[in-house]
């Protein structure tokens, strides 16, 4: 089929962002190894001046997670009852489990009563819905770490079209995780925090000084003391794919 030439991008950007949600399974570690780096890459903006205090969006911030009155296509809003988990009401289909986690921004663990999530009753509709931008309009290159503090999640983007995403628990308040441009410095499989009590840090990607990427506990809203938390199934799919240096971007959004 021949595409004309005025669709083809918008067209072929479709497709990608269509394949691309559809394809949301585990990704492979990289052997359980750990990764020696070259020496940590200051964080400078692209003209190489001083660390960039703030980055802000003008991206639509409120998300269906956080809005009552937003219900995309393919959910249902309602409470969690007493005795309900997550296998029991995705009947144990994983494709649902993982859309119910990743919009809600909750783990396993975080399936508590009284809780009002989203759930998904049509998985190829939900499966569609994607809560940040799928084009960045000043993308930092070739590809891109983009975490939006605001409504809670990431963006893994390749010459500004959104590859995958997930949600984030950023750092809790007093413990704010900074915004700014960053890059990766390098990343550690296996990992355990110097400062807080050895605790596990799967799957790190190192972007500010002691600020990490990783998998931990998720339950919903930023809980973190600094660190950028993830859920195992997009901590491993992002530490298999990102490089050294690839730019880190953390925004504010309005």
């Amino acid at each position: 089929m021949i595409i004309p030439v005025s669709v083809k991008r918008p067209l072929i950007g479709f497709i990608v962002l269509f394949v691309v949600v559809y394809s949301d399974r585990g990704f492979a570690s990289e052997n359980g190894k750990n990764i020696q780096a070259v020496p940590a890459v200051p964080a400078v903006n692209r003209s190489g001046n001083s660390p960039v205090s703030a980055v802000r969006s003008t991206a639509p911030v409120r998300s269906a997670g956080d809005d009552p009155l937003m219900i995309p296509d393919g959910f249902v809003r309602r409470v969690l009852q007493k005795g309900e988990s997550l296998s029991g009401i995705c009947q144990a289909d994983s494709s649902c489990e993982i859309i119910l986690m990743k919009v809600n921004r909750i783990d396993k663990r975080h399936m508590r009563a009284g809780k009002p999530i989203l759930v998904p009753v049509d998985t190829r509709k939900a499966m569609l819905y994607v809560p940040v931008p799928a084009r960045l309009s000043d993308s930092r290159g070739e590809r891109e770490i983009r975490i939006f503090l605001s409504r809670q999640y990431f963006g893994a983007y390749e010459k500004g079209w959104l590859l995958f995403w997930g949600p984030v628990s950023s750092g809790k308040r007093g413990r704010n995780t900074p915004p700014g441009k960053f890059f990766v410095n390098y990343k550690q499989r296996f990992k355990r925090s110097l400062k807080y009590d050895d605790a596990p840090m799967p799957f790190s990607i190192n972007f500010n000084n002691g600020y990490f990427i990783h998998q931990q506990s998720m339950p919903g809203y930023p809980a973190s003391h600094g660190c950028v938390r993830l859920l195992e199934v997009d901590a491993q799919r992002l530490f298999s794919w990102a490089r050294l240096r690839d730019p880190v971007t953390l925004v504010i959004e309005q």
